[in-house]
């Protein structure tokens, strides 16, 4: 006679549970007392002696739900609950730095089965998402994720945790913020470290990028949870640099010989390879996105070595993303100035776009005194590969914003200048685009002027200031009006300097000067950008010839060139928006009119567009996103640089030339008081060129000054 002990008798009293009974029948029509039972007695559902029957029941559970009109019958709350709640006892016994006991295997078996049925109760049913996220299953299974069993053995924990993740997370905002919330991203990216693909846990990334898409779906949200995780992003980073590394070294021995090929094959097949490309795509466009939202992540990257990382996934998306053709945008589209123009590599553009974005935050201005940073972007620059010199002219100039910085890079590297002039002169759009961004930069600070003419950068600036890529046309008009501003003489000298060929990108006749040229960009232009920076550049040649004596005067009057109506244009479009450029304008306009002679009748000019019809200039319009040229993200601090604000207004008629020199004779309306007397001023110069002019005025115009104008002085 055999006696059992008190515990088997326990067992054996117990062994015939609800649980028990529904496995050796299991119906749908009983699940409810089965859920129940689990939901009163979640200790003994679990202990020793009934937690294999538990798991078991959940496997069935699983596998019924995988109908979908079962599991939308079952998605009344009660099977959500047990879920929920067996998976947070479970996850308690197996969290993080807990030992292995005696049951562990059990425990393992039930949770892989738990997650399971919360995998296929939560598939395409909302009302079961609600219900695990309203009695706390989100946050288990967020938990779930960072237990050690799950990578021990990738499958089929991993797999079962992923695959409830991603179920859950899918197109339910609610479970998503949760989880979120829960900081279940952050095991996600756990998981896609090279470090840790073994096991076959490459069978499982493809689910771990498809549950770290819709945890990161909405940018905005995981945007702040990055913020409040400061190393979420320069983890995120790392884990893209390695999968890289270990892409290109694939990518380095396929052309070997085939022995060669044969023993890396041995340890990357194809399945982890496609496992690998996949992890680094669904990495860079998050991080991509991430970045593009916060500023504050943005600076948690603003470090010399996660730039070396970013560069090195840029050198492999360039030499694996096929050929590098040039992309030619529309002839007079503009193009966002702050991002690199498109170049037909998708994944080196996001890359490019996170260089772009990171060195652009002032706190990257100390990367710039990095040695070995420095000396790659300079390498970079010099090479011939335009993608890289891009990139590098970009971050180069975000992080010579200062004009001590771009002093000592004009002053210290002239090979590098050099470098970014070659490319402006001659390259594909996109560098020629950061090339002379980088230029415009360096052209700011004085001390560096007089290096730049001595480059020879005012020659090739006045060649493309009527180039079809507005971008740089607008760095090239940028790069002389700098430059005009303290090396006067040989700025006017490139702009009147005959350049006899064709234009690269128009292929029209370059016979003109360029200030034939750019008069011609400015009058045909609609982008306010272009129109604004170009008019300044005339102000500027204006004051330049007759104020600092930068040429022989005879020589720009023998040319016949229209120089006052572009600035009548200004002064009449920008008053109210940009009363700087205004000034800029009546200053320019007073300058030529006390010049006036008869070899040079600019009073006769002006005199003429006081007729309305002589100075109509169509209507204006604020400037749209694609027409504003100011405000590069490589663009230095110009105090008076106000092209790129614009205020909200309604597409207007202008007024004419006589109304808006009335109402600033008069004061009417929101007028700068600097305007009033630079008015002033010009109209005082026209009154002196009426008694020394010996050719006739034009009488319409003549009449509106006398009778309508100058009463007004007074």
């Amino acid at each position: 006679m055999v006696i059992s002990t008190k515990a088997q008798r326990e067992g054996d009293a117990s062994s015939d549970t609800p649980v028990t009974q529904w496995l050796d029948a299991p119906t749908e029509d009983s699940v409810k007392t089965v859920v129940t039972y689990m939901l009163e007695h979640p200790s003994q559902s679990i202990s020793s002696t009934h937690i294999v029957a538990t798991a078991k029941a959940f496997k069935q559970l699983a596998d019924m739900c995988r109908d979908p009109d079962v599991r939308t019958r079952l998605a009344d709350g009660a099977l959500a609950a047990a879920s929920s709640l067996l998976l947070e006892r479970v996850v308690a016994e197996l969290g993080p730095g807990t030992e292995q006991s005696n049951g562990h295997a059990e425990h393992v078996f039930l949770l892989v089965q738990v997650l399971r049925c919360i995998c296929n109760q939560s598939a395409d049913t909302d009302a079961a998402r609600t219900q695990l996220l309203e009695h706390g299953g989100t946050a288990a299974l967020a938990r779930a994720l960072s237990i050690d069993d799950v990578w021990r053995q990738p499958v089929p924990v991993a797999q079962a945790a992923f695959g409830a993740v991603l179920n859950v997370s899918l197109d339910h905002k609610l479970c998503t913020q949760a989880l979120v919330d829960a900081c279940a991203i952050e095991p996600h990216i756990s998981a896609l470290r090279v470090h840790g693909l073994g096991n076959g846990a490459h069978s499982v990334w493809p689910l771990v990028c498809s549950s770290l898409d819709n945890l990161c779906e909405d940018a905005e949200a995981a945007a702040k949870h990055f913020e409040l995780h400061a190393g979420l992003a320069s983890n995120m980073l790392q884990a893209l640099a390695e999968i890289t590394e270990q892409l290109a070294n694939i990518a380095s021995v396929s052309g070997e010989v085939a022995e060669q090929f044969v023993q890396i094959k041995e340890q990357q097949d194809a399945d982890v390879t496609a496992a690998l490309r996949g992890a680094q795509r669904t990495l860079l466009w998050n991080l991509c996105e991430v970045l593009e939202k916060s500023s504050v992540v943005r600076l948690q990257l603003c470090e010399p070595v996660y730039m070396h990382q970013m560069f090195d996934i840029l050198a492999y998306y360039v030499a694996t993303g096929g050929p590098d053709e040039p992309t030619q945008p529309e002839p007079n589209v503009a193009q966002p100035p702050s991002r690199p123009l498109p170049q037909g590599n998708r994944n080196a553009d996001a890359t490019a776009q996170m260089i772009v974005g990171v060195s652009g935050e002032d706190a990257a201005l100390s990367m710039f005194d990095d040695s070995g940073l420095q000396q790659r972007l300079f390498a970079q620059l010099a090479q011939s590969e335009s993608a890289l010199a891009a990139a590098a002219a970009l971050c180069l100039g975000n992080l010579a914003r200062t004009d001590a910085h771009c002093t000592q890079l004009a002053e210290t590297h002239p090979d590098v200048v050099q470098a970014a002039i070659a490319w402006f002169e001659s390259g594909e759009v996109r560098v020629r685009h950061a090339a002379s961004g980088l230029l415009k930069n360096l052209c700011v600070p004085a001390p560096a002027k007089a290096r730049m003419v001595e480059l020879g950068l005012p020659a090739v600036a006045a060649r493309n200031v009527d180039t079809a890529v507005v971008p740089v046309q607008a760095n090239a008009i940028g790069i002389l009006r700098h430059l005009a501003n303290g090396c006067a003489e040989p700025t006017v000298q490139a702009l009147l300097a005959q350049e006899p060929g064709k234009s690269q990108d128009q292929g029209q006749d370059q016979g003109q000067c360029a200030l034939a040229r750019l008069l011609t960009a400015v009058r045909s232009t609609d982008i306010d950008g272009i129109r604004c920076e170009g008019t300044r550049l005339v102000a500027a040649v204006a004051k330049a010839v007759y104020l600092k004596r930068a040429c022989d005067a005879q020589d720009l009057e023998a040319r016949g060139l229209d120089l006052v109506a572009p600035l009548v244009r200004l002064v009449v479009l920008d008053g109210q928006r940009h009363p700087l450029l205004q000034q800029e304008s009546l200053v320019a306009l007073t300058v030529l009119v006390a010049a006036s002679s008869d070899n040079a009748p600019y009073a006769h000019a002006v005199v003429r567009c006081l007729v309305p019809e002589t100075a109509a200039v169509g209507t204006v319009s604020e400037p749209t996103e694609d027409d504003t040229i100011e405000g590069d993200t490589i663009e230095a601090n110009d105090a008076d640089d106000e092209t790129a604000e614009a205020d909200d207004a309604e597409t207007t008629a202008p007024d004419s030339f006589t109304n808006v020199l009335k109402r600033l004779l008069t004061q009417s309306g929101p007028v700068w008081p600097q305007s009033t007397m630079q008015a002033k001023s010009l109209i005082t110069q026209l009154t002196t060129q009426l008694n020394v002019q010996s050719s006739p005025f034009d009488p319409a115009g003549l009449d509106i000054l006398r009778t309508e104008i100058l009463p007004l002085t007074n």
